[in-house]
């Protein structure tokens, strides 16, 4: 879990993704892979949400949430 956010606040630092929505498909597969090997109840309920939020962007893609996901530009930070 903790290198998918280190990635992600790397990611951001270095303006490597160019909306919000490519930033999440990579951060939830991040997550999804690393937390295959963690039993803790928080983080399964953790993984349901992303699995939730990932399943409504594959099938709505291009569809309302898509199209909202991808209008948000990504975080810019300077450190």
């Amino acid at each position: 879990m903790r290198k998918c956010i280190i990635d992600a606040f790397t990611r951001v630092q270095q303006n490597a993704d160019q909306n919000f929505g490519t930033a999440f498909q990579k951060y939830s597969k991040c997550m999804l892979k690393e937390a295959e090997t963690c039993d803790a109840a928080i983080m399964k309920h953790f993984l349901d949400y992303i699995k939730a939020d990932e399943k409504l962007f594959k099938e709505e893609g291009e569809g309302e949430f898509g199209k909202m996901l991808k209008g948000i530009p990504a975080l810019h930070v300077e450190l």
